[in-house]
């Protein structure tokens, strides 16, 4: 299944509250994982990764944003089942 998260065209400043908050419940989520459950050390690694990684990408991001008046921008899910997984 595939569904529009976002798609149109906003201001700069629109577009990096968007992002922001975007990428706020992603980290959000990979914090409360580490905070709230029995992970191993690797888990909690990959999580302290990604959260940098989400972060820095949402810095150049915002650098090249405020260069422009308007920035399109388009996100598309994908929500697939995936049998017998287990994240634990």
């Amino acid at each position: 299944m595939e569904f529009t998260l976002v798609s149109g065209r906003f201001t700069a400043k629109e577009t990096e509250e968007l992002l922001t908050k975007l990428v706020r419940v992603k980290t959000d989520f990979h914090i409360e994982k580490i905070d709230k459950h029995n992970y191993s050390e690797e888990d909690i690694k990959h999580s302290e990764r990604r959260i940098k990684e989400l972060e820095e990408t949402l810095r150049k991001a915002i650098n090249i944003i405020q260069n422009h008046k308007h920035v399109a921008l388009h996100a598309k899910m994908s929500v697939e089942y995936v049998p017998d997984y287990i994240n634990a």
